[in-house]
């Protein structure tokens, strides 16, 4: 039978979707706050940036360096010339970046959308205050604000966590269109996914894989750790935020969690090592290929891992967060959480 065929659409209003997750405690919706933290407080690299006079770029750079250490390095070795700082291209690339037009245009688009980040600034040190209640001797990053020339959103090195503002300037942000950025990224490539994104990124840098085979099973429940990982930090933040669907694309995935994970196993799927079979299950996208192309979102696969592991954590209680991130039998996780999704 065409699995195609097999899944069907259930619409639940968003309302209905509401009312019905506000009947339901949250055992990660914790008061955090006697958790002592340092507030976040965001520098703004791209503002140092671009302050620059054009044809002094040597003279601010000992200043960026001692700012903004061993990222700033890597920033110029990533974006402006590979032999990084004492390269005799340096002062040349860099002019080049900051009086670019186009660049410039997306500098003047980021200070108006972002004039403040005060919300940026308090909704990370809630996610940081989450973090720290469960690992109270892991270090915090340092968080600050670039511009990458559309690379990166957020990247993650020398204990820094930069997020590049340029990827959260709006769905119909006119420099998306000229770059061809497809409408199914574009859509979350907004103010409301910035704060999420941030954690997630973040996450997802800190939570190395530590699972013992690299088969789609073990890359499902490793996602599903950093996705419950940001349950945890981000309690009270929609689902549909998190792994940016739209509430049609979580409804049909929870209307059809049974079949998805049906096709899988019929189609001895879950233990495949083939990354390009994996890579239909996982990747981002319009839809996932194996499944209805008008309905279903993309990487499906990570989110029946998020299933998985939040099914995991629902029926053994007496685990911890820090526990279900060393344990590296994703067999294990899938044995012991009675994953069985119903028809």
């Amino acid at each position: 039978m065409n699995f195609k065929r097999v899944l069907s659409l259930i619409v639940y209003s968003s309302s209905f979707i509401v009312i019905f997750s506000s009947c339901h405690h949250n055992p990660l919706d914790i008061d955090v706050s006697n958790v002592k933290v340092p507030p976040v407080k965001i520098e703004r690299m791209e503002k140092d940036m671009f302050a620059m006079s054009p044809d002094s770029v040597n003279q601010y750079t000992h200043s960026m360096v001692h700012k903004y250490g061993k990222f700033y390095l890597d920033f110029v070795t990533s974006f402006i010339n590979d032999g990084g700082i004492m390269d005799s291209t340096y002062a040349a690339g860099l002019k080049r970046f900051v009086t670019d037009r186009d660049m410039r245009n997306t500098y003047d688009s980021c200070e108006k959308v972002y004039s403040d980040l005060s919300f940026l600034e308090s909704g990370l040190t809630d996610a940081f205050q989450h973090f720290r209640y469960y690992f109270p001797n892991m270090p915090l990053p340092k968080v600050l604000t670039a511009m990458s020339g559309y690379n990166y959103a957020l990247v993650y090195v020398d204990s820094t966590l930069a997020i590049s503002l340029e990827m959260f300037l709006g769905t119909k942000y006119t420099y998306y269109t000229m770059l061809s950025f497809p409408h199914y990224k574009t859509m979350h490539m907004t103010k409301d996914y910035i704060l999420c994104d941030a954690v997630y990124g973040w996450l997802e840098s800190i939570v190395k894989p530590n699972e013992d085979k690299n088969d789609l099973l073990s890359q499902m429940v490793h996602e599903g750790k950093i996705m419950y990982a940001l349950d945890a930090m981000q309690p009270k933040v929609n689902d549909t935020i998190k792994i940016h669907y739209t509430n049609k694309q979580m409804a049909w995935c929870k209307d059809n969690e049974f079949n998805m994970w049906a096709y899988i196993i019929k189609e001895k799927l879950l233990y495949t090592t083939d990354q390009s079979n994996i890579a239909k299950l996982t990747d981002d996208g319009p839809f996932t290929s194996y499944f209805n192309h008008d309905y279903s979102p993309g990487k499906t696969g990570f989110w029946l891992g998020w299933q998985i592991v939040r099914t995991y954590m629902k029926n053994n209680p007496n685990v911890t967060l820090p526990q279900l991130m060393a344990e590296k039998s994703a067999d294990k996780i899938l044995k012991e959480s009675g994953y069985k999704p119903s028809k």
